[in-house]
């Protein structure tokens, strides 16, 4: 088996609703779907979705690695040599984590289509046959706006993501309270900060933290403020989420040594794709740290990529961030995510288990 072609498509897409968080306002998205061929006719696809708080990478960016780079290193060689290829590839390319996430992808999707298996089982095996998954209400500067989204995710999902960091600091804890007082005792709520906090805002946040029983902080602080991240872990009140300071393998070596984070948060795009992020997740893991599976609101294929991750993990430490396609007004799957009482079944089938929607690809090129 050879490969004979790598394909970048841009997408013309959009969300339903302008999602707010950190610094950014989405209502547009700029995937690109890769689309591996070999010689015996089968495809393998992946996808990259480029965010700026992220990643320099752009749709253009990305689309002209994969003509200008990807496919001529590729073209002719045998896509099961899937980690050789890849220490390739990271030599030409130095550092574009969401197109190697795209390319990785598409050559787990091509090996499991050809023989067969799903992702999971190349990943090494499932422990789930379905994931827990959170909602995610984003940010608005008008607390009852926040307290009535979550109020209508919480009839679907028992934990929602809230976001916090971009207001000032008493109102955005005000917006966490008013969702408390929407949803109850039962729904669990945990804060995304995405490193938008000092160190002083989070000693004053902490009190009420606790009164609203957040039960988890994500990136609190930025990565450099070590020292203050790592006192809040040694005090073991709250469960700490590592995730604008894990982009890389190293990175993950680097909190479980220096013990500033109790969970990271797994997202295999901006970790450089799901073979980096099985690496980074073992060594999580082997120090004693959790591990969630994240993402950066992704449609279905990488979304069908993160599931596979979240079966092939030992232990979550809590529900998965894996619900992107709901939000988009377009699909390019045919099968759709269901989530049924708060969880995703991880799909079956051969490679990613989707069956891509060749039509819509064309139809959705930002090309036309």
């Amino acid at each position: 088996m050879k490969i004979t072609s790598v394909e970048a498509i841009p997408l013309a897409v959009s969300f339903r609703s302008t999602f707010r968080f950190g610094t950014t306002d989405r209502s547009t998205s700029p995937n690109v779907v890769v689309l591996i061929r070999t010689d015996d006719g089968v495809t393998g696809y992946g996808e990259a979705c480029p965010v700026p708080a992220f990643t320099s990478e752009t749709q253009a960016s990305i689309v002209e690695l994969v003509e200008q780079r990807i496919s001529p290193a590729l073209s002719g060689l045998d896509p099961r040599n899937r980690i050789a290829l890849l220490a390739e590839l990271h030599k030409i390319l130095r550092f574009a984590p969401f197109t190697i996430a795209a390319v990785d992808t598409a050559l787990l999707d091509l090996v499991g289509r050809a023989s067969g298996l799903p992702v999971h089982a190349l990943l090494g095996g499932a422990f789930r046959t379905r994931t827990e998954v959170h909602g995610s209400v984003g940010w608005d500067a008008d607390p009852a706006k926040v307290a009535a989204t979550a109020v209508e995710q919480a009839e679907t999902y028992r934990w929602l993501k809230l976001y916090a960091g971009r207001g000032e600091l008493d109102a955005d804890i005000d917006r966490l309270q008013a969702v408390r007082d929407a949803v109850g005792p039962e729904t669990r709520l945990f804060v995304d900060i995405n490193g938008m906090w000092s160190p002083s805002d989070l000693m004053r946040a902490l009190p009420r933290i606790r009164e609203i029983d957040l039960v988890m902080l994500e990136q609190p602080l930025p990565p450099s403020a070590t020292g203050a991240i790592r006192d809040l872990v040694a005090k073991l009140e709250v469960d700490v989420v590592a995730d604008e300071s894990v982009r890389t393998v190293t990175d993950a070596a680097a909190v479980a040594r220096e013990n500033t984070a109790t969970v990271i948060n797994l997202g295999h795009s901006k970790l450089g794709g799901p073979s980096t992020a099985m690496h980074a997740a073992h060594i999580a893991h082997g120090n004693g740290i959790g591990l969630m599976v994240g993402s950066v609101i992704e449609m279905g294929l990488a979304t069908a990529m993160g599931l596979h991750i979240a079966a092939a993990l030992p232990s979550l430490a809590y529900p998965s961030y894996l619900m992107g396609p709901l939000k988009y007004r377009q699909q390019i799957t045919q099968e759709q995510v269901e989530v049924l009482d708060g969880h995703i079944a991880i799909p079956e089938g051969p490679g990613l288990g989707v069956t891509v929607d060749e039509d819509a690809l064309r139809e959705l090129d930002a090309r036309r």
